[in-house]
């Protein structure tokens, strides 16, 4: 029987059943009586195994509504609401209905209700009923799909960034929203050490003593002469800009102002109150590139929406990381009339110095009116690994041990860049050895935690195991880390923003954490998983003898269901620990690491046909198959960015690879500890956006959403005509909300009508690749009493129909059963 923890007893003490259950004992008894012995009764409290050795009722009709009306009494029992559901839902409430929906069908064993009868008849304690209801819900939800491993929650827990958003859904709403769960917990104010970290002790301070002593005269009577009583936002940049003309004439730097107009370079329209950039000689109506911006500033009557401010400042850093994206970190400041606030925004997320009277101190105020302007490159955050020479960019890593190096030129601008502040914020370009033409490299720029290892030594030990179809290691150096650039400074606990609960966790840990935290030793997990002791086996669905059942028509109206002729292998029991990591440092200590791979490929989004997306992405998933089953390695990361197209010649055969193992991890180490892993939500599988550790199932579901947003999105720009393209798709749902509601959308759109409203979404050229989906539907989503998402223990039983479906499209294609256009 199931063990429940303290606290879910204490919930059960504390809403009894009292006498709702005395009405039913006598209804059970009778219907009972004469399927079993007196003394087989008193041997199912003692132990609930003796259950399974009894035939049946006496009155079978009589039984059945009998537990339609204790499971209707259990529903609506306060403690249902209280208790942590089995399924990955609200509560236990929705896992009765699960189980009522069975009973009400017929579509149940009378051995999987007996436990809970008998119970009840004994007038048991009220905490092994409900122990009995909790082995009941998980028996019935979880019977017959294959067998899974072991479902976890002790895997690094995810964050979501702002990178999802692309084009015309950065939207100031949209994107502020997920810039506060990037920052909501790793945000810091009056660091101490701020500034005197970044404005005192600088080459430049001499001058900035200089320019104070030629200020002082617009400062008297404790206040800044001229400064408006009424610091409106014009009046503020005459007074700023008057100071600049006559003080700082010859700073290396200059504050600008910008418009909707004049600020380019960017997919949404911007507008920055004050920017800091290289001084030139410019017209009055000249255009500001992100590129070239080196500090954010902005401009406030008041602090009366702190909060806002902040958000606002974040979406303009979140542009210059974006045009920058070997940028180590990203000045900024707030006046808030004659309060000031300065700020730095890295990998890790943003801090701040105290906040500041600018009329009580002059001084420090005109020390970071200077500094924005006099900083040094390096002071400035701005990259100063990548060498430049006669407007070209090189990098020089360390080729082997032996200290040999090998110097490579970098293509201009990035072929993928990450879009988010606090991330890997990874970004790779295209790289040559000179002096040849042949750019054959990939160098990639990361920020990985201090607690992972990094990627190089997963790919030689991956080569080192014979993996195939994966890129080989050139050359690899460390740069910097987090630690080190915020050396000097002391970190506290983080601000804690008003309406928010004080955790490193996200929305997702929030929501997990009572069931992480209650279960412990046993938790169950979404809907669909197998669970419990049940011994009974499926057989491969790989195989060519594959029964029907599993297979699906021609019409793909057909909802496969899986029959216990199907199960062969042993299902293991769940085991879960707590998903909410302890990590006592102030701030993630991130490491900027440098990576250079071949070949270089070009990104899976970037297909010139449809063949050659299929092929891409199959051979990506061969490629992922030898990586988890030879190398014992799982990727965790597959996104459009981490998958390339590749020249079979160049590639060992292979046509796509997978690239990026940043996130990856040894199958069997334990977590590293990392306080969160950044993930592309709108790849991510269904149980990992419900808190389960990673499995090589979840990669598997992952590549599958590749290939519908690859065919949806991508889709249109390859057919060359959008006029039909949905202007609403369906797949923002797939990035856009909570973590429970992307899973809850995703986990609809893989039931058989839900995913034809996705495949409506792609282009009529697309139309052959719509099967191909519906294969890989079924692969992964066998239906029974709902969606299955599980792992089985034997990878072959996914990996080898997927690839297969693949292989068969192909053939189709090649046959003439599709347009030429469309190889």
């Amino acid at each position: 029987m199931h063990q429940l923890t303290q606290e879910e007893r204490d919930t059960i003490a504390a809403n009894p059943f009292g006498d709702s259950l005395n009405a039913l004992r006598n209804t059970l008894r009778e219907a009972e009586r004469g399927g079993q012995h007196d003394a087989e009764q008193e041997d199912i409290q003692a132990d609930p195994q003796a259950a399974d050795s009894a035939d049946g009722p006496r009155y079978p009709k009589v039984f059945a509504a009998a537990m339609k009306t204790l499971l209707n009494t259990l529903t609506i029992s306060e403690a249902a609401l209280l208790l942590t559901s089995r399924t990955g839902r609200e509560s236990l409430y929705s896992d009765l209905g699960i189980v009522r929906t069975c009973v009400a069908k017929g579509e149940f064993d009378y051995q999987q209700l007996r436990q809970l009868s008998c119970l009840v008849i004994r007038q048991a304690p009220d905490v092994d009923i409900w122990a009995a209801a909790i082995d009941l819900i998980r028996t019935i939800s979880h019977s017959t799909p294959p067998p899974s491993v072991p479902l976890s929650f002790d895997g690094t827990p995810i964050t979501h960034s702002s990178a999802s958003q692309q084009g015309s859904e950065q939207t100031r709403r949209t994107v502020e929203a997920r810039i506060f769960q990037e920052i909501r917990f790793c945000t810091h104010r009056a660091v101490d050490g701020f500034h005197a970290k970044y404005f005192n002790r600088k080459s430049w301070n001499k001058t900035a003593d200089r320019t104070w002593e030629a200020i002082k005269d617009r400062y008297c009577g404790g206040r800044w002469r001229d400064f408006p009583d009424k610091p409106t936002q014009d009046e503020v940049y005459k007074w700023w800009f008057d100071l600049q003309k006559e003080f700082l004439p010859g700073a290396r730097g200059a504050y600008y102002k910008s418009s909707f107009r004049d600020m380019v370079g960017d997919e949404a329209k911007r507008r920055v109150d004050l920017i800091v950039k290289e001084r030139k000689e410019e017209a009055p109506d000249a255009k500001h590139e992100w590129k070239g911006v080196r500090v954010i500033g902005e401009l406030k009557e008041s602090m009366y929406d702190w909060k806002g401010t902040l958000l606002q400042i974040g979406r303009y850093v979140r542009d210059v990381f974006a045009h920058q994206p070997t940028r180590r970190f990203v000045h900024a400041f707030a006046l808030y009339g004659a309060q000031m606030e300065t700020w730095v925004f890295d990998r890790s997320g943003p801090y701040s110095a105290a906040t500041f009277d600018i009329h009580e101190e002059p001084e420090r105020f005109v020390q970071v009116l200077c500094g924005y302007v006099m900083m040094s490159d390096e002071e400035l955050g701005l990259d100063t690994f990548l060498e430049k020479n006669d407007g070209k960019l090189f990098v020089t890593l360390p080729a082997d041990c032996r200290g040999k190096k090998r110097k490579l030129e970098l293509a201009p601008d990035p072929i993928a860049h990450q879009r988010a502040i606090v991330c890997r914020g990874t970004s790779c370009y295209l790289a040559k050895a000179a002096p040849t033409d042949d750019f054959g490299c990939v160098v990639k720029f990361s920020w990985t935690s201090d607690r992972r290892p990094p990627e190089a030594n997963l790919l030689i030990m991956a080569h080192e195991r014979g993996v195939t179809g994966l890129a080989e290691l050139v050359g690899h150096h460390r740069v910097t880390s987090i630690a080190e650039m915020r050396e000097d400074l002391d970190f506290s606990k983080p601000h804690k923003f008003r309406n928010t609960p004080l955790s490193a966790n996200n929305s997702l840990s929030q929501s997990l954490r009572t069931r992480s935290q209650s279960h412990s030793q046993s938790v169950s997990g979404v809907h669909g998983l197998s669970t419990g002791k049940d011994l009974r086996k499926r057989k491969s669905v790989g195989s060519a003898d594959r029964p029907s059942k599993r297979s699906r028509s021609n019409s793909h109206d057909t909802q496969v269901e899986l029959s216990d002729e199907d199960l062969t292998s042993p299902v293991l029991e769940v085991h879960g620990t707590s998903l909410l990591q302890r990590n006592d440092a102030p701030f993630d200590n991130r490491i900027l690491r440098v990576l250079a791979i071949s070949p270089a490929g070009r990104a899976i989004g970037q297909f010139e046909s449809i063949v050659q997306l299929m092929e891409g992405l199959r051979d990506a998933i061969r490629g992922h198959r030898s990586l988890f089953t030879e190398g014992k390695i799982l990727h965790r990361d597959i996104s459009e960015n981490n998958i390339i197209l590749t020249n079979p010649g160049e590639a060992e055969g292979f046509k796509g690879m997978l690239i990026d193992l940043d996130l990856a991890k040894e199958v069997g180490k334990v977590s590293s500890g990392a306080r969160h892993r950044t993930g592309t939500m709108e790849f991510m599988a269904i149980e990992v956006l419900f808190g389960v550790s990673h499995t090589y199932r979840h990669d598997l579901e992952s590549f599958f959403y590749v290939l519908i947003w690859l065919c949806a999105r991508q889709g249109w720009r390859f057919s060359g005509d959008s006029r039909g393209q949905p202007k609403d798709s369906m797949l923002v749902r797939w990035y856009a909300g909570t973590y429970k509601e992307i899973a809850q959308n995703k986990r609809g759109d893989m039931d058989r009508s839900g995913l034809e409203v996705i495949l409506d979404e792609f282009p009529p050229m697309f139309e052959y690749v719509k099967p191909l989906c519906r294969t890989i539907r079924d692969v992964l989503f066998p239906y029974k009493h709902g969606l299955f998402t599980g792992t089985p223990q034997d990878p072959e039983l996914l990996y080898t129909p997927i690839i297969k479906a693949f292989d068969d499209a192909l053939v189709a294609v090649r046959k003439g059963e599709a347009p030429d256009d469309i190889a």
